[in-house]
């Protein structure tokens, strides 16, 4: 029996977690975590009755009743939980950069972790895959494009990869104006149902300029390697171009519960409840190059990686504070990625520890409140 905790529990990600793993023969969750939605942390505690459970934002929440799990408190009570639990595998799902520490104690304890919060990548990546690597630990993305990319690399030598195409459906702008934006019109994705937040980053495509620096790091490429193409029907979930000039690639109906599935069972792909594809259904297949002028979030995030040390972790922490003021609507959109560059430019990069970088991310979230008050006074 493998036993899963899952950080994130009550958001999509842990939410199809939970179906997938109700679904599946030979796993126990025994562990959930939350950030702050206690009543829905407890309903699943009440389904799920697992051994622990942790709510990581402190306030005067009632405990529960439940006697049979012990339940912690922030994030020094989820980094105890994690170490309490001794899971088999960990699906990570917390937003941004929160429960890093409970996720690297995964990692030093040989847990399997199923990624699927790209910003711990972005923010810390050379420190965490260091980790990995020391500790001997898995890591499986269960983002869809890096989960495409690790399934076309099964049995693949990592010097035979030519480039790998991080495919993108071009959000709700691919064939539209951007000069004038409702918000209602950025949160409105033509394929996939998420969050305010990632849904934003998939109107100025800083989503897909994440995905790059977690690339970089998930699979050890250089930059230059790693390209974006724009897939409206969002079927092909990424392609792997070796060194012979043949492509692999992935394709199933969008449904984060088969890549969170992968990262559970793999190697093993066993029956899952997503519809399968007949390819018959489709006449076409487009592929396109990303506009860059368009969307500069991706010339932003290309050069915050080649720069590398601290600005990945700048470039992330500008990006969370500029959506955060865009859905407070004290932002315009087209404001997003002009932030973001002036933050950066204010940056000079060090390389330091996830502690140094979480007080770098401080800054560039000041940095950013801080340009819109002289753009205020200048107006």
């Amino acid at each position: 029996m493998k036993k899963v905790v899952i950080l994130g529990s009550t958001g999509t990600i842990g939410n199809n977690a939970i179906r997938v793993l109700k679904q599946l023969d030979g796993f126990q969750i025994v562990g959930l975590a939350a950030f702050r939605n206690h009543n829905r942390l407890f309903s699943q505690v009440n389904d799920l009755r697992p051994s622990y459970a942790a709510l990581i934002e402190s306030g005067a929440h009632a405990q529960p009743g439940f006697p049979k799990t012990r339940f912690f408190r922030g994030e020094e009570g989820l980094t105890k939980m994690v170490r309490a639990c001794r899971a088999d595998i960990m699906i990570a799902a917390l937003s941004s950069t929160i429960g890093v520490t409970a996720v690297c104690a995964g990692i030093e304890l040989g847990m399997r972790i199923g990624l699927a919060t790209k910003e711990l990548l972005v923010s810390f990546g050379d420190i965490i895959m260091r980790l990995v690597r020391r500790c001997g630990s898995e890591l499986i993305p269960i983002d869809s494009e890096h989960s495409a990319i690790f399934q076309c690399l099964q049995g693949e030598p990592r010097n035979a990869i030519r480039n790998i195409f991080l495919t993108a459906s071009g959000g709700p702008f691919l064939n539209r104006n951007i000069s004038r934006v409702r918000k209602a019109d950025v949160l409105n994705h033509p394929v996939w149902k998420m969050g305010p937040k990632i849904t934003v980053d998939s109107a100025t495509m800083m989503n897909k300029g994440l995905e790059i620096i977690e690339a970089h790091h998930l699979f050890g490429l250089p930059p230059e390697k790693i390209q974006v193409v724009i897939h409206p029907e969002a079927i092909c979930h990424s392609l792997v171009q070796f060194q012979d000039g043949s492509i692999k690639a992935q394709f199933s109906y969008p449904d984060m519960k088969l890549p969170i599935q992968y990262a559970l069972t793999a190697p093993a792909r066993l029956p899952s409840p997503i519809p399968h594809i007949d390819m018959r259904h489709f006449q076409n297949l487009t592929f396109l190059q990303p506009n860059y002028k368009k969307f500069p979030c991706l010339r932003l995030a290309y050069l915050a990686l080649k720069i590398g040390k601290s600005m990945p972790s700048v470039l992330n922490a500008a990006n969370s504070e500029a959506v955060k003021l865009f859905l407070d609507d004290r932002l315009k959109f087209n404001d997003i990625p002009a932030v973001i560059e002036f933050v950066m430019k204010q940056h000079q990069p060090i390389k330091g520890s996830i502690s140094d970088y979480h007080g770098l991310e401080q800054w560039a979230h000041g940095k950013v409140r801080n340009w819109i008050n002289i753009k205020r006074s200048n107006s």
